[in-house]
């Protein structure tokens, strides 16, 4: 490492330092676990800073001048977020991926319900035997509005079908994107299990699952959740739904 990185590696450390010892109480994430909140609180830091060194010290000047010490960090988060709502984004829901694997038990366990019988959905899709196994995501639904420092409820339903009615092994997946304005997507890290397997009874299910929303997140800002299951070898079945934080 050359000096002149060196030093610009020292100047980010203290700034995500300061950051870090300026910012209780001006980043606190709706959350049950007050032990999460204060993690992702810390990380969120600590990741812009690291991947923003020049915006992490303007907002740091920012604080100087201002002497405002919520605004200061506000400001110096979001400066070092480069890459405007795709990059703020970024760093919240990595901060969250890094404070589960830190700490597995905080994860949520996933809720998923049984909501329709084998045999009410072999007439509905006027499916055979013959057809093997067979996986299908259905719609998804995002509850509204939703807001920042909240939660996005997003139910999914799938249906899982089988020759015999007996059970299968399902791989459910789960992705979560944020759409800049100018329509391309980011893929974030999912804030929870982005795919696990679970061994269900033929017929249709509904999968729900809370994402959390930035405190700063702009009104207007759009995100898309995407859904998917799969089973006994066969291609993904995937579908999706966008949201828009509301005022």
């Amino acid at each position: 490492m050359t000096r002149k990185s060196r030093d610009g590696a020292t100047a980010i450390a203290a700034v995500a330092t300061g950051l870090l010892f300026l910012s209780t109480g001006a980043w606190a994430q709706e959350s049950a676990n007050d032990q999460l909140n204060s993690c992702v609180k810390k990380e969120q830091i600590l990741t812009t800073a690291k991947g923003a060194g020049i915006g992490a010290l303007t907002g740091l000047a920012a604080m100087l001048v201002s002497h405002n010490k919520d605004d200061a960090v506000k400001g110096a988060i979001i400066g070092a977020a480069v890459g405007g709502a795709a990059g703020f984004a970024t760093a919240y829901y990595t901060a969250i991926d890094t404070c589960y694997k830190k700490n597995p038990s905080w994860i949520p366990e996933s809720q998923i319900q049984r909501t329709d019988s084998y045999e009410n959905v072999k007439k509905q899709i006027h499916y055979k035997p013959s057809q093997g196994v067979v996986t299908r995501a259905g719609t998804v639904t995002v509850e509204g509005p939703v807001k920042a420092d909240s939660q996005a409820v997003v139910n999914s339903t799938f249906i899982v079908m089988t020759p015999d009615g007996a059970e299968v092994p399902v791989t459910v997946g789960r992705k979560l994107y944020v759409v800049g304005t100018d329509g391309k997507e980011t893929l974030v890290p999912f804030p929870g299990n982005a795919s696990e397997q679970h061994t269900f009874e033929p017929g249709q299910q509904q999968d729900t699952v809370h994402i959390p929303i930035p405190h700063d997140a702009k009104p207007g800002s759009i995100y898309r959740v995407e859904f998917s299951v799969a089973a006994d070898n066969k291609p993904a079945s995937t579908s999706a739904q966008q949201f828009t934080i509301s005022e």
